[in-house]
């Protein structure tokens, strides 16, 4: 208990250690969502000026006259134990810039838990590599650089997903409570980012192929998020499904090798460049494989999360949006970190010599190192992406001239030294 207690504040520490959040247009509903959740049972932003300008695209009229937030509610719900206590004590949310950084303290401690909780399946499956693949899963990944630096969705959903991974690996798992609580984590993923539902269908296939009935367990968990989520979008946007994304582009889709080559190895956000220990993974695999591997008694499970984690990259390379707007690194792939992070932890312990065990470690810390850089670096951010945003679907983010890592690098000597200087 005393080292899960340290792991949650250390890791809070960390992601709040540079004193202020990193909002985008995605994370600016959710904290006042969860406000008025508090303050008046409902998610209507109509009583916040801010959303004036937003209204049309990312907050949507409904049919009521009350305004909507087009995404989901997983993140204002999930949200809502950190920023309930102020609203009940205060008649008006505090300014913008003070909501922005409520907003980022809770998804710091969202993601945070996730790494509490990632730790103590990585100690059940793999303890030679725990602490190591905490290290990365915290902070060699989006998570740190982006899911704990304001309120977007990831951090939800990837705290979902660990608790659900925590349940399904435990030793009870064939409990019915047991069952029903992974599926209810599984649910309140998908009511935080809808495809995370990829990592729910992927767990119903592993108990129905070992026909272990149990699923109906884990169903009747994922009903109450999944029914309150059909409905609600029914009632708000007319469509159970799409939800608040009818209005997106579903049209448009940029060539498979743009998309999927960007998302894994454009210099500007591929996840093997921003954190290059992942490309162990297929060692990770390769163990899965083997009847003493101290994961093969959840193989099944794994090889299906890794099978969702798959179509996940797939999904978003085929979005016509795939770099994922402003931000740093490849956002859209935070919820794979959960099984990926897993496989890196059962690759370190696959590797034996001394030097392989240092190299990981290398690349660990160069993956720590990059991340930082997207935290510390954010004075080189704007211009950057100011330079960036062209009308070519991310071609640009494959040049080596003008990185967003070397742009981050060169804002953090530039803030050391007080030479900081937006690149022309």
């Amino acid at each position: 208990m005393r080292t899960n207690v340290a792991i949650f504040f250390s890791l809070l520490a960390i992601y709040l250690a540079n004193g202020r959040a990193h909002p985008e247009v995605d994370c600016l509903a959710a904290p006042y969502e969860a406000w008025s959740l508090a303050k008046h049972a409902s998610l209507d932003l109509r009583g916040y000026p801010r959303f004036a300008f937003l209204l049309g695209y990312h907050v949507l009229e409904c049919p009521d006259g009350t305004w909507a937030s087009r995404r989901p509610p997983g993140t204002a719900l999930t949200a809502l134990p950190v920023i309930a206590p102020l609203a009940l004590l205060r008649n008006a949310p505090p300014r913008e810039t003070s909501m922005d950084q409520l907003g980022k303290v809770a998804a710091a401690m969202m993601v945070a838990a996730a790494g509490v909780f990632f730790f103590l399946v990585c100690r059940r499956i793999a303890p030679e590599g725990a602490w190591p693949a905490l290290i990365l899963f915290s902070l060699g990944t989006c998570l740190w650089s982006v899911a704990s630096q304001a309120l977007w969705m990831h951090g939800p959903a990837t705290l979902w997903l660990c608790v659900a991974l925590y349940l399904l690996t435990h030793t009870c798992a064939d409990r019915p409570l047991i069952s029903a609580g992974a599926g209810l984590a599984l649910g309140l993923a998908v009511l935080a980012r809808p495809t995370t539902g990829l990592f729910g269908a992927a767990t119903a296939v592993t108990l129905l192929v070992h026909q272990r009935w149990r699923v109906a367990w884990l169903a009747l968990g994922a009903a109450l998020p999944l029914g309150f989520l059909c409905v609600l979008n029914t009632i708000r946007f007319g469509s159970p499904l799409m939800g608040g994304y009818t209005v997106d582009n579903w049209q448009e889709t940029p060539p498979l090798w743009l998309g999927l080559g960007g998302l894994l190895v454009a210099p500007s956000r591929g996840l093997f460049v921003y954190s290059p220990a992942l490309l162990l993974i297929p060692v990770g695999m390769r163990m899965l494989r083997r009847s003493d591997s101290p994961a093969f008694h959840v193989r099944g499970l794994f090889i299906t999360w890794l099978a969702a984690a798959g179509a996940t990259v797939l999904f978003y390379a085929r979005w016509y949006e795939w770099r994922g707007g402003w931000c740093f690194g490849p956002r859209f792939l935070c919820e794979t970190m959960p099984i990926l992070c897993l496989l890196f932890a059962l690759a370190y312990t696959a590797l034996r010599a001394v030097w392989q065990r240092w190299a990981a470690w290398g690349m660990i810390a160069l993956s720590v190192v990059v991340h930082f850089a997207g935290v510390f670096g954010y004075s080189g951010y704007q211009e950057w992406q100011r330079r960036h945003a062209l009308a070519d679907q991310g071609r640009c983010l494959f040049t080596l001239h003008d990185s967003q890592i070397e742009a981050h690098f060169r804002a953090v000597v530039g803030n050391f030294t007080g030479t900081a200087r937006p690149k022309p």
